[in-house]
């Protein structure tokens, strides 16, 4: 009896065990499916975070690239600026005009009737070379002395470009233009100032400033 009864409490302490182990595993894969899930949305929002600051970067470096841009204009737009500014500065330089060249003469006229002294620059008395550098200082140009220098300090010019204001010079005198072939100069120690016709010689003229 005790035997029987012995028998009947390990068989219902089996059945319980073999029933706990079995609700254990029915829980397991539960949980592992409960895991799963969580996994996966970890996961997706990793790369859902990767691909929203990937396309952040895609438009910083656009962004990069337009300002890179935006800056290279404005220095080409600058430089071209610059450089118009400067082709415009050399186009209104200003040629010596004509203009400029009739009131060099009206001062050389000024002077006519002034005696010829060698060696002489001002009104008082002066040579031919001092009678020059006289006329164009009172018109802002620095010419050295001697007629040789002076020329020297100008362009040839043909005749035919010769206009009043210019210098006729040969080797040893100079005077200044008057145009019609006439000139201004300081003769010599026998004619005072005087305007008077270019007479025979190898004349050259020559223009000072252009």
């Amino acid at each position: 009896m005790a035997a029987a009864e012995a028998a009947e409490r390990e068989a219902a302490e089996q059945a319980a065990q073999e029933e706990a182990e079995q609700e254990q595993a029915e829980q397991e894969p539960a949980e592992a499916q409960e895991t799963e899930p969580a996994d996966e949305q970890t996961e997706t929002r990793e790369d859902d975070s990767a691909e929203t600051s990937s396309r952040s970067n895609e438009r910083e470096e656009p962004a990069e690239d337009e300002q890179q841009e935006s800056s290279a204009d404005e220095s080409r737009s600058s430089e071209r600026s610059e450089s118009s500014s400067s082709e415009e500065q050399e186009e209104s330089a200003p040629a010596p005009s004509a203009a400029k060249g009739s009131s060099i003469l009206a001062t050389a006229r000024s002077g006519i009737g002034t005696p010829y002294v060698y060696g002489g620059t001002s009104p008082s008395g002066w040579d031919c070379s001092g009678f020059v550098q006289w006329v164009y200082a009172q018109h802002g140009v620095s010419l050295p002395r001697g007629a040789d220098a002076q020329a020297a300090s100008g362009t040839t010019i043909p005749r035919s470009e010769a206009r009043p204001g210019d210098l006729v010079w040969k080797p040893g005198h100079i005077g200044i233009y008057a145009g019609g072939n006439q000139f201004v100069d300081a003769g010599n120690s026998r004619v005072d100032t005087s305007e008077r016709n270019i007479y025979s010689g190898s004349w050259t003229f020559i223009r000072i400033g252009g």
